[in-house]
């Protein structure tokens, strides 16, 4: 079977046999599949990828988000929004993860342009929120309800898909617990967010419910130290931890 070269082909099924297998149906790749593909394929490359997880006790966090929700009419504000908010301001203390390799030199952006993953069926973009660590908690969340819905219906500009310094994913929503991130080139490093569950803790000696979150990230070890990952998720389990 040769390629057409016809545009209208991209993405439509075809049918054929498969030797010794039986039919098989044949999904030419879209143009965003290409995309992830060459994309992820260069990070697997170009970078010496290690992760780590930590646990994240949310309990207070989902209780102040449900008090913020009830004086604030304007928008409603997600665990998800919480999570950007606490990592924003943790990259403020730990710019080493906002950063990227250049040749022999480390560039680090005192700018957060903050990547959130948006699952489409399509396949997985990430929308940018620009000067992110300038933006309070019900900022990050308006700017997340907007690229969102323009990610759905596909009207997302240039500026809004590029420039990206950090980048959050999120399978929580599917009842994932854990997953290993791929760093977004040419980004240092990228978190994972898994989903919250009720889980008995030992708190001052007694057995109690607490909603536990763990939040993974994968980092580029040429660039960023173990103990520097560590302080990093260490702080935004402290900021989604207020005593």
């Amino acid at each position: 079977m040769t390629k057409s070269k016809d545009s209208n082909f991209e993405g439509r099924e075809m049918k054929k046999e498969s030797q010794g297998m039986g039919p098989v149906r044949i999904i030419p790749l879209t143009s965003m599949r290409k995309t992830i593909i060459k994309r992820l394929s260069n990070s697997e490359k170009n970078t010496l990828r290690v992760t780590m997880t930590m646990e994240v006790d949310m309990s207070k966090a989902i209780r102040l988000c449900e008090t913020i929700n009830q004086e604030e009419r304007n928008v409603r504000i997600s665990y998800t929004d919480m999570v950007v908010k606490a990592t924003i301001d943790t990259l403020k203390q730990n710019l080493i993860l906002n950063s990227k390799l250049e040749g022999e030199k480390i560039l680090i952006f005192e700018k957060i342009h903050m990547g959130v993953a948006v699952a489409l069926e399509s396949g997985l973009i990430v929308p940018v929120i620009r000067n992110a660590d300038s933006l309070s908690l019900v900022e990050i969340a308006r700017s997340m309800k907007k690229l969102i819905e323009k990610a759905k219906k596909r009207k997302l500009s240039l500026s809004e898909v590029t420039g990206g310094t950090f980048t959050i994913t999120n399978l929580g929503q599917f009842g994932v617990d854990i997953f290993t991130p791929i760093i977004n080139p040419p980004q240092s490093a990228i978190l994972a967010v898994g989903s919250i569950k009720e889980k008995p803790v030992v708190v001052n000696g007694e057995i109690v419910k607490r909603h536990i979150m763990s939040i993974t990230l994968s980092f580029d070890h040429r660039i960023i130290d173990g103990a520097e990952a560590a302080m990093f998720l260490q702080g935004i389990k402290t900021v989604l931890e207020p005593k």
